[in-house]
Parts: structure tokens; sequence; C-alpha cells
């Protein structure tokens, strides 16, 4: 397993990635925010689980 490669990726995984991207920013902004800050453990998990198919499609050897 080679962790550096070139994968072509999916309209999926990008979509994917980028909400795991703004939902992690998201929570990193909630110091600033009283909502985000009440609901982290909701985003924290929407991110992990919107990073985990993006993350299984790129290690998956086809």
């Amino acid at each position: 397993m080679r962790l550096f490669r070139t994968k072509v990726w999916s309209a999926l995984d990008i979509g994917l990635l980028k909400w795991c991207c703004i939902l992690v920013g998201m929570i990193a902004g909630a110091y600033l925010s009283d909502f985000t800050r009440g609901h982290v453990w909701a985003f924290a998990i929407v991110a992990v689980l919107a990073g985990a198919k993006p993350a299984w499609s790129y290690f998956r050897d086809e």
C-alpha cells in the first residue's frame, strides 16, 4: 500500500471530501459561534463519516 499515488477521484469522493473539510472548518470556528459549539459532536460525526468514503476509495486496491 503506497500512501502517495496517482488516483482518479469520482465526483462523489471529491464532493464528500469538500464537505468533510467544510465541517472540520466549522468545528474550528466553534470558538466564534455558539451554535457550532453546541453541536460540535454532530459536526464531528458527520465530518468523520463524510471523510471515510473518500479515504476508503483511496486505499482500496482495485
